[in-house]
């Protein structure tokens, strides 16, 4: 973290966690400052507390450490997909063979699910009155 973000109070770095998690300032400070007041009082405060600089660059922080906590790419998807299609074929087992083969095809843009749209003719119906 930078030395910026080091300074925060208790508070605003529970707001910061859970502006990350809920990603809404005003939920966040809800959280963080154990607030039940009226909704607008909350936007208010949740905006000005996030629009502190060492709050936002606490937040920064955070998601930055976020994303690369959760980092997923095409690349380790389709090596994992890869490994399971070899376990597989070393298995004897053709079914998970041919959906880890489809796993990498539809991941690569290969092969896309297509869905038929059938659209109905313009109908109209008369209305019939009793004779």
């Amino acid at each position: 973290m930078t030395e910026v973000t080091c300074t925060v109070i208790t508070e605003e770095r529970d707001f910061a966690l859970a502006y990350i998690e809920t990603g809404s300032a005003a939920k966040a400070y809800r959280q963080a400052y154990d607030h039940n007041g009226n909704d607008a009082t909350v936007r208010r405060c949740g905006h000005a507390i996030l629009q502190r600089s060492k709050v936002e660059a606490l937040v920064t922080d955070l998601q930055v450490g976020h994303r690369e906590r959760h980092k997923v790419t095409v690349d380790g998807l389709t090596w994992e997909l890869e490994k399971a299609r070899i376990l597989a074929m070393d298995a004897r087992n053709a079914a998970a063979a041919v959906q880890a083969i489809m796993g990498k095809a539809k991941l690569h843009g290969l092969l896309v699910d297509k869905q038929e749209i059938n659209e109905r003719p313009h109908i109209s119906f008369k209305m019939v009155g009793s004779m």
